[in-house]
């Protein structure tokens, strides 16, 4: 392999740095949002090299963090099972949540840390699961939630498909499914 052509710079995050569980270029790739296990939620801004803000998001670790559709808003799953939306022009405002602690009990974060994905239109949220099945959340409108079908062992990673309704689920069963919603 050759490294010649690759530059790096560390970004900083102060004294006594926290382990980052999760990190996300916003769509232009200008801003960087990283997750800690202090439970902070860290902003970069890339060009600069520099923290633009952070805040404290959860009473525990982050797991994972995602930008929202429009880019006004970031996701965040913590390791208490708790998922928030989170605005970006009102720091601190929490627009949206649901516990998944039913599914992402704190024993299923000791093998693994939990992840969330949202679908295209940004009206699905899909989280891991420490169960067979995994919670398909709807962000926006009054449908109620899915769940996803079964795996015969807990759910370790999932994703949507970037244009259509189908969404992948990864398995400590050796497996991916890949399920299309009618």
């Amino acid at each position: 392999m050759a490294y010649e052509n690759m530059e790096a710079s560390v970004l900083p995050l102060g004294e006594d740095p926290p382990a980052i569980t999760s990190l996300c270029f916003n769509h232009n790739g200008k801003i960087l949002a990283a997750s800690a296990t202090d439970g902070m939620i860290h902003m970069f801004d890339m060009s600069a090299g520099l923290q633009i803000t952070g805040w404290p998001a959860h009473d525990s670790p982050v797991s994972s963090v995602l930008f929202g559709p429009a880019e006004t808003s970031i996701f965040s799953l913590g390791s208490d099972g708790k998922i928030f939306e989170w605005s970006l022009h009102n720091q601190g405002q929490i627009i949206w949540s649901r516990d998944c602690s039913r599914f992402c009990n704190p024993e299923s974060f000791n093998k693994h840390m939990h992840e969330v994905a949202l679908d295209s239109n940004g009206k699905r949220l899909l989280a891991s699961s420490g169960l067979v099945r995994a919670p398909i959340y709807q962000v926006q409108g009054h449908e109620r939630g899915l769940r996803t079908l079964p795996h015969t062992a807990p759910i370790t990673s999932v994703d949507w498909h970037p244009t259509r309704p189908i969404y992948v689920t990864g398995s400590e069963d050796h497996s991916v499914r890949v399920t299309s919603i009618l």
